[in-house]
């Protein structure tokens, strides 16, 4: 709740901008303090999520067998030279992977919909606990939209987010892991390239993080026009700023989206290099 305003006129105040600590560390811990009921399906979706990620990375290995069995070669002495068995193979594991995937999605899901459930009850209770005066300096609208848009960010980690790091991590060891044992010249050629990437994401997480927060507060401030143009509709329509009102919407919206398009530009070159990276890895 950044932003106040006070008869009538609207007011700029930014909340200071928290330092990364321990203490900001512990209190956002508490957020995945909601999962701990959820421990044991947890638990569950992560040896889904091992299986999958696993099994995924074994595609690499078929396909260039399957290559190889084509042209009368064996890549491997434990694998059969034929392409239909290593195409069949192929489809066993990619069977194997869309079952353990279903579950995994459908487990997290669930955990990230009812933790965010209990996070929005919790948030809802202690707005209203709230004493009057923080109601007075505030706009409806804007409340409404932290407690719904700002807590999707929320959802959005618990249900993707997380799952997809976890993934990632698995599957960046084992296949570094793999690398190694296969060529360890070529394992320590490809991994000098990761450092490039952690300052990479550390610089640029940095601008994309503050165009996140500032596109939040002006889809806020959006929500607070449309509450209070809807509130006030009958002044509105006696003193004809439809309008104006139109005008007032569509800047806060033009905003949101140029800060959109200036985040994606940022985040824009990350992906293909990790991509490339992870690609030489695994």
């Amino acid at each position: 709740m950044a932003r106040g305003f006070n008869s009538g006129n609207k007011q700029e105040e930014d909340l200071p901008k928290p330092k990364l600590n321990k203490e900001l560390l512990l209190r956002a811990s508490k957020i995945m303090t909601y999962l701990r009921p959820y421990r044991v399906k947890f638990g569950m979706g992560m040896l889904f999520l091992a299986l999958s990620s696993l099994s995924m990375l074994t595609f690499p290995a078929l396909l260039g067998a399957m290559i190889d069995a084509a042209q009368g070669k064996q890549t491997y002495t434990w694998l059969t030279p034929e392409v239909y068995y290593i195409g069949g193979v192929a489809f066993v594991i990619l069977s194997f992977t869309s079952i353990v995937s279903f579950f995994r999605i459908r487990i997290f899901v669930e955990i990230g919909e009812r933790a965010l459930a209990k996070i929005r009850k919790d948030t809802y209770h202690k707005l209203i606990s709230l004493p009057i005066e923080f109601f007075a300096n505030r706009r409806v609208g804007e409340l409404n939209s932290r407690l719904s848009a700002d807590l999707s960010q929320i959802q959005d980690t618990l249900t993707t987010t997380l799952a997809e790091i976890l993934r990632q991590l698995i599957s960046l060891c084992f296949g570094v892991f793999l690398l190694v044992w296969v060529s360890p010249k070529l394992a320590l050629m490809n991994l000098c390239i990761l450092p490039v990437i952690v300052v990479a994401a550390i610089v640029f997480g940095k601008f994309i993080r503050e165009l996140s927060r500032q596109a939040q507060d002006k889809m806020a401030e959006s929500n607070s026009i449309v509450q209070e143009t809807l509130l006030g509709i009958s002044n509105v329509k006696a003193f004809v700023n439809e309008y104006f009102e139109f005008n007032r919407y569509s800047n806060q919206m033009d905003s949101v989206v140029k800060l959109a398009v200036k985040g994606a530009t940022f985040r824009g070159p990350l992906p293909p290099l990790s991509y490339s990276v992870f690609s030489e890895l695994l």
